[in-house]
């Protein structure tokens, strides 16, 4: 009966983390850069549940610095988050939404992957590897 208990509740302790399972992540890409170079990154991001939930950080295993961007009246910006509203996708495109990328310790080639992790302020984080493409 012990043993039972001891599966019960490892099993509740993980349910939370599978409810918040909720963000999907599409067609990430990144452009090619040499180190120095900043470049950016692209991808659709889908919210399944019934909250409004916000990208809070990306980062990289390697050491270059990302920030998440915006842009308004024509010009970029970092901001301190990027909202993805219930039951809906925000697209992180080229003039709008995007994810920067600055100090790569690597060149970026076309046909290479890029690991992030993506943080959610729900708890979620998200492992993905974007695409090096042609911009």
């Amino acid at each position: 009966m012990m043993h039972l208990y001891r599966i019960l509740l490892i099993c509740a302790a993980f349910f939370p983390t599978i409810l918040l399972a909720k963000i999907k992540v599409e067609q990430p890409i990144i452009f090619p850069a040499q180190p120095g170079q900043p470049t950016a990154i692209f991808m659709r991001l889908h919210n399944n549940s019934n909250q409004e939930v916000s990208l809070a950080i990306a980062q990289s295993a390697d050491k270059a610095r990302l920030e998440l961007h915006g842009t308004q009246n024509g010009k970029m910006l970092e901001v301190t988050g990027i909202q993805i509203p219930a039951q809906s996708t925000t697209e992180l495109k080229r003039g709008g939404l995007h994810i920067m990328v600055f100090n790569l310790e690597k060149p970026l080639v076309v046909g290479d992957d890029y690991p992030i992790s993506l943080f959610f302020d729900n708890g979620e984080i998200i492992d993905i590897k974007a695409k090096v493409v042609s911009p």
